[in-house]
């Protein structure tokens, strides 16, 4: 397994990656966690936690409560994610790139191949318009809707990696985007070759 080559200026970048949580982080907010990470720098790194679904929280009752009207449209079933310990009553929305709002979504991550072979991306907008247009059905096709982010200071998280709390993988729309995220810390480690039970002698850095 190799160290995904995203270093710039000296520094691991390791925006438009996953980590998935080692054994040893138990307990919340990252057991079995598996985190998309938006930015990193040498200031800080922020993610979005894309396995933790909030109990009896669905897109429907959260635009009920935020007042935005579905019109004729069903109420949406889609889940609502535990984002991280960080704001957690602020909306992030990590979606496809068919969807953007000028100056107020950002690109984030090197392009992966979508289903088709085209190279794509993902992007990150924290902003109620969007959640008006997929309540409308003028949103992104895919996205992940999360309260709240995971945050690390100057070189906590490398500290982290380098204390094995995170193994390293390379994101892709199928996992950022799986359906059953209860299975996504497995199908995460499999994209390494890791099985869970050969974790406790895997190295911090994939």
């Amino acid at each position: 397994m190799t160290e995904p080559d995203n270093r710039t200026d000296d520094h691991l970048n390791l925006q438009g990656n996953l980590l998935i949580a080692m054994p040893g982080l138990a307990g919340e907010p990252f057991e079995h966690s598996v985190v998309y990470v938006c930015q990193h720098d040498e200031n800080h790194a922020m993610g979005l936690i894309l396995n933790q679904p909030i109990n009896g929280l669905n897109f429907g009752k959260m635009i009920r409560e935020l007042g935005i009207d579905s019109g004729d449209r069903a109420p949406s079933l889609q889940k609502i994610f535990r984002g991280g310990p960080v704001q957690n009553d602020r909306g992030f929305v990590l979606h496809s790139l068919d969807y953007q709002i000028d100056k107020i979504t950002l690109e984030l991550g090197a392009p992966f191949q979508d289903e088709g072979g085209e190279e794509t991306g993902v992007g990150l907008t924290a902003s109620r318009d969007i959640l008006v247009d997929l309540s409308s059905g003028t949103g992104p096709a895919r996205s992940v809707i999360a309260l709240g982010y995971a945050g690390w200071g100057p070189g906590q998280l490398e500290d982290e990696i380098t204390a094995n709390a995170w193994l390293i993988a390379p994101a892709s729309q199928d996992l950022i985007f799986m359906s059953e995220p209860e299975q996504l810390w497995s199908a995460a480690l499999a994209t390494l070759g890791v099985e869970p039970g050969h974790l406790s002698g895997t190295a911090g850095r994939a």
